[in-house]
């Protein structure tokens, strides 16, 4: 098992791309904790993956809360003896027209500045001094290119990458890799809501994949697995899309002519 004798963080790993990951890692041998906002959403999948025979625990806060992020930290270390591997996830979209925009501040503490509480509290407590350490962000194509109507959440993503690339270089020395996914449109909760609200307006966005199907959350979480594992032991710094190929059709046309 790739992950054997790890312990792995998720936030957000109470449903969606989280909770896959969060599964995966179990099922390759990993201690999980289960990192969420939401107390249910992180028992519930504490319980799923118990029932399944893996490892997991439940860490539950506002990952924009630096001090409560690193008494996280620092509790889990105390109980576990170590984080391996961070995995952040969990994010969230608040949209809205520039022009009007008021959110900027909630979407940054959530979607930059809590990835980096964890980040940080990871790297002090456990992964510089044990000189080893895998990070992985989770992005999405709003880091890589303007999504209409989601402006914090754009700039949000895209700080995501730079953020990625910065940590990769100043954590190089004590052998913690850091790398991003970028998912494309991936079934959720949000999407499964959207194909129903929307029907053409979906048919239409899904119908731009080259690959010709939205991803599943397993789709991400096992990109997100390549770039924590070994296999990827001399890749850091980067952001790998997990697009079905949209970023390879950015000329605006469908995948037919």
């Amino acid at each position: 098992m790739k992950f054997a004798n790890q312990v792995a963080v998720v936030t957000g790993g109470g449903s969606g791309i989280g909770l896959a990951t969060a599964r995966l890692l179990a099922t390759e041998g990993a201690t999980v904790i289960v990192a969420d906002i939401r107390r249910e959403a992180a028992e519930m999948a504490v319980a799923d993956i118990a029932a399944s025979g893996g490892r997991a625990h439940a860490c539950v806060g506002d990952i924009a809360d630096r001090d409560l992020v690193q008494e996280g930290a620092r509790d889990i270390v105390a109980r576990f003896g170590k984080i391996d591997l961070l995995v952040n996830n969990a994010g969230l979209p608040v949209p809205g027209s520039p022009e009007t925009y008021k959110e900027l501040g909630r979407s940054l503490d959530v979607n930059v500045c809590g990835a980096f509480h964890w980040s940080q509290a990871a790297a002090v407590e456990s992964m510089i001094p044990n000189r080893s350490g895998a990070i992985v962000m989770v992005s999405s194509l709003a880091g890589l290119v303007a999504l209409p109507g989601d402006i914090g959440y754009v700039i949000a993503k895209h700080g995501l990458l730079g953020m990625t690339k910065a940590l990769a270089i100043e954590w190089a020395e004590y052998g913690i890799r850091v790398n991003c996914v970028a998912p494309g449109t991936t079934s959720s909760l949000m999407v499964q809501e959207a194909m129903r609200d929307y029907p053409t307006f979906m048919a239409e966005r899904i119908g731009r994949i080259p690959i010709g199907r939205i991803a599943e959350p397993e789709d991400q979480a096992k990109a997100i697995l390549f770039l924590a594992s070994d296999d990827a032991a001399y890749i850091t710094g980067v952001t790998l899309p997990v697009d079905g190929g949209q970023m390879a059709l950015h000329s605006g046309f469908t995948k037919g002519r």
